[in-house]
């Protein structure tokens, strides 16, 4: 640019540099929600407590970590390891506080997913749960019915803890020896190891003989690069699976995961979901890159992925892990802390918040789009349509303004919260009507929540929901009655019993055909004892179970 000025009598050219900018930077940005139109079915989102659990259930402040996680973070499903390794008492304790001290703090208790490293021992072809192996043979034959008893034995002991698990993984990491706990199983048995194909059927029909047994997601792979989910779903009865499962730690194409470009995942996250529809897919596993590159990569999982449920990895973990969500000082040595409460919450903690807190199970991903490329949005609306939430990222180094054009939903408030390297969950704009172009400053993650209505029925596709819905009852520890809601979509014949946790029957509170619509059924414990209860309706075909909280 060239400013002149007069020097001398002379009309003098100065040369004025300045940055140069790409064009479209300079242009305002134009997005749009398109809530009638719908994509995968939320589970939610959630982390692990998997490894170094006694941090947590021996902080002397982990009642204020619980209600962090559940009421401010608001997971979803909380991931355990299977630690069973034979009978005996009171085998995990580190499980059973976590699940106990979550029910009793969440305004909406987390799903409980437990994944098992390895069986024990003596079901291993190296004789120790660690170092890879397979499973033992027997008369030539693996042992699949042992390891099946294996996992109807754990979930026997952890009933007997309080822990109900709602989802499992027969297996974690199938595909990979690691020097802990592990075991290796093949798409297909061979001479060398089990086949993961039939292991998942020998549990499938050992699990129905239990009154309400767990779903099982899986196959839980290391990664998504070289096939390695498909060696494994191509080969298992996919009537057994309830929820496809992997982890992400070789899913780009140039597998440079420390430094990674959270786009080099799309190719394998949309080719699996294009392959692989109908059932939720769940991200189960993942850690790698900095906070900004992980919020991205959930996106790209959500959006090019259509997965229903990411869990984080490290939740809460020794400080020094550099990548946990919550970092915690040792418990033990409470003189030496360097923190007021012993633990930090770092940008991972709220990267994720920007999801977790503003999107809850069962809302549904709708329909965005943007015309640039390094502002990123997704969206979701809440299955009374009286709620939506819009987050959005810039991937640039440079600022973006943008406004947001939000079709068939009447905006009535909302609210913008954002994260950056300097900012952890500050809401900027408190009272926000959906209208105004916002900035969003360069490498940022904003949440837009809004409350209002929808103003169109809303468009299933490309997943069909499921047809029949029961919902957690309410009040949630209760004493000693509660109510319980399900809908049903065509007149059936529904049947709602409660067990307890041995899976013994309590009460039946419906038994009879019910029209289409939603329900209410009043249930009273009077007679009964504290504790977890479970409570399942059948209706048709379909088959729920959620757990409730007695307390007198």
């Amino acid at each position: 640019m060239a400013q002149f000025i007069k020097k001398n009598g002379l009309m003098i050219a100065l040369l004025i540099c300045l940055p140069i900018f790409n064009r479209m930077d300079l242009i305002a940005a134009d997005g749009r929600v398109k809530v009638s139109e719908t994509h995968q079915t939320m589970e939610g989102f959630g982390a692990s407590v998997a490894f170094y659990v006694n941090w947590l259930t021996n902080h002397p402040n982990r009642v204020d970590i619980y209600d962090l996680v559940c009421n401010d973070l608001g997971l979803d499903i909380i991931r355990l390891q299977n630690v069973y390794r034979g009978s005996g008492g009171d085998f995990d304790p580190d499980a059973k506080q976590i699940v106990e001290q979550m029910n009793a703090i969440a305004l909406v208790p987390p799903l409980v997913m437990l994944s098992s490293w390895s069986p024990p021992g003596n079901l291993k072809s190296n004789g120790v749960p660690e170092n890879g192996g397979t499973l033992i043979k027997e008369n030539g034959k693996y042992v699949y019915g042992a390891f099946a008893q294996y996992w109807v034995d754990a979930l026997n002991a952890y009933a007997a803890e309080g822990v109900i698990p709602d989802y499992i993984g027969i297996q974690n990491e199938p595909d990979w020896t690691a020097s802990w706990a592990s075991c290796l199983f093949d798409g297909l048995e061979n001479s060398t190891n089990a086949g993961y194909n039939r292991a998942l059927d020998t549990v499938y029909f050992a699990l129905q003989q239990m009154s309400s047994p767990p779903k099982i997601m899986g196959p839980e792979v290391l990664g998504i690069g070289y096939n390695h989910f498909q060696n494994y779903a191509n080969q298992f009865n996919h009537a057994h699976m309830d929820a496809y499962a992997y982890h992400l730690y070789h899913g780009e194409s140039d597998n440079k995961n420390d430094n990674h470009n959270p786009d080099l995942f799309i190719p394998n996250l949309s080719g699996i979901a294009a392959s692989y529809p109908g059932k939720p897919i769940f991200q189960t596993e993942y850690d790698r890159g900095g906070w900004f590159n992980t919020v991205w990569l959930i996106h790209n999982c959500l959006v090019y992925g259509n997965v229903s449920a990411y869990l984080y990895w490290e939740l809460t973990w020794d400080m020094g892990a550099g990548t946990a969500m919550i970092g915690l000082e040792n418990p033990w040595n409470q003189s030496g802390w360097t923190t007021p409460g012993g633990y930090v919450l770092t940008n991972y903690y709220y990267g994720l918040r920007q999801y977790s807190k503003y999107i809850d199970a069962g809302w549904k991903r709708v329909t965005t789009e943007v015309d640039v490329d390094s502002l990123r949005m997704s969206a979701f609306i809440s299955p009374d349509g009286d709620y939506l939430t819009v987050v959005i990222l810039n991937i640039a180094r440079l600022p973006r303004t943008m406004a947001v054009d939000i079709q068939d939903f009447n905006v009535i408030d909302g609210i913008i919260v954002r994260t950056s390297d300097t900012e952890q969950g500050v809401t900027i704009n408190g009272s926000y009507d959906g209208k105004a172009a916002t900035e969003f400053p360069a490498r940022t993650i904003s949440t837009m929540a809004f409350a209002g209505t929808s103003t169109n029925k809303v468009k299933e596709a490309p997943y069909k929901p499921a047809e029949f819905s029961l919902y957690q009852n309410y009040p949630n520890p209760f004493n000693p009655v509660t109510d319980i809601d399900y809908s049903i979509t065509s007149q059936s014949y529904v049947q709602i019993k409660v067990y307890d946790v041995l899976g013994r029957e309590v009460a039946t509170l419906v038994n009879e055909k019910m029209p289409a619509g939603r329900h209410t059924v009043h249930f009273e414990a009077n007679n009964l004892n504290s504790g977890v209860y479970l409570y399942q309706l059948k209706a048709g075909n379909f088959i729920q179970t959620k757990k409730m909280i007695l307390i007198k």
